[in-house]
């Protein structure tokens, strides 16, 4: 996906710096994942749905998550402490599910 627009045109910019922002805007930009609540019907079947979206950022970054429906938003240590909130509904199972490619 190339579609970071490239920076101020700038005299002083040495050659090759823009290809260094990109890289650095790639390699810290956080990680979108969806937190997927599993639950049972009232028939017995299992039925699925994404409760909350998160941002978990690099080296330590905390990671940040809003509920679908906009009503809360959490700052947690980790992903997976979004997937335990989710978790504690009786009934429940929260999990993360990382959208897009994975990091290579």
């Amino acid at each position: 996906m190339n579609t970071v627009s490239p920076p101020l045109p700038r005299p002083d910019r040495p050659e090759g710096f823009d290809q260094e922002i990109r890289e650095l805007v790639e390699a810290t930009a956080p990680r979108l994942f969806a937190v997927v609540e599993e639950f049972a019907c009232a028939d017995g079947e299992l039925d699925a749905r994404v409760a909350a979206w998160g941002l978990a950022f690099a080296d330590g970054g905390g990671t940040q998550v809003t509920t679908v429906d906009g009503g809360r938003r959490l700052s947690l240590a980790s992903p997976e402490r979004a997937a335990a909130w989710v978790s504690r509904r009786p009934g429940s199972i929260g999990s993360v599910v990382w959208a897009g490619a994975p990091r290579t």
